[in-house]
């Protein structure tokens, strides 16, 4: 996402606020005009600067996303059975979402189906799914019997499951266990259906 630049107008302070201003308001009733009050510039100032609210929104996710990206990478980093650290990454991201402020605000409140809408199409997410499953496709990818239009539709699935996983939490949804179990039982096997993998049980 392009932002223009404005000079005086410090950018991770409006992104700052912004998170501030969900977490106290909730997304869906955060306006604009709350957004500039909290780091002092005027509402024209912060359109100029962003363009938009959605613009503003998308890069305080985007930037929380991308934190959240570089940890999970870590996390995942001494796990070498790729099916294992397919299913690990989707745990982790599920756990996060529930964890992190931001996150938690933007698929725990009203906005959810606007907001995941968004989140699909963030980068920094979309890496999070891409990094899990390329180890499994690397060989199909190399040969052509898995095209780059596959792997997206793959990882917007992924997404998608991690997004519905962490917007119904606590007694409505499942515990981490059944959550493992699930991605064991029914995600693995259809991946190995759709792809060809030789999954093996975790």
């Amino acid at each position: 996402m392009s932002q223009q630049r404005h000079p005086g107008v410090d950018s991770n302070a409006v992104l700052d606020a912004a998170a501030s201003c969900y977490l106290r308001f909730g997304v869906a009733k955060t306006t604009a005009a709350d957004i500039a009050q909290a780091v002092g510039i005027s509402r024209a100032t912060l359109y100029r600067r962003f363009g938009s609210h959605e613009a503003i929104f998308l890069a305080v996710l985007t930037r929380e996303s991308t934190a959240m990206a570089a940890d999970a990478d870590e996390h995942l980093s001494k796990i070498t059975n790729p099916f294992e650290r397919l299913v690990e990454g989707m745990m982790y991201s599920i756990a996060e979402i529930g964890r992190r402020p931001v996150h938690a605000a933007v698929f725990g409140g009203e906005s959810v189906a606007w907001a995941a809408t968004q989140a699909i199409q963030i980068e920094a997410l979309r890496r999070i799914g891409e990094n899990g499953v390329r180890p499994l496709l690397e060989a199909s990818l190399a040969d052509g019997s898995v095209s780059a239009t596959d792997m997206r539709d793959l990882v917007d699935w992924i997404l998608r499951i991690l997004i519905s996983y962490a917007a119904v939490p606590g007694a409505g949804g499942r515990t981490p266990d059944e959550v493992r179990r699930q991605l064991s039982t029914w995600f693995l096997p259809a991946f190995e259906a759709i792809f060809g993998a030789r999954a093996t049980t975790l």
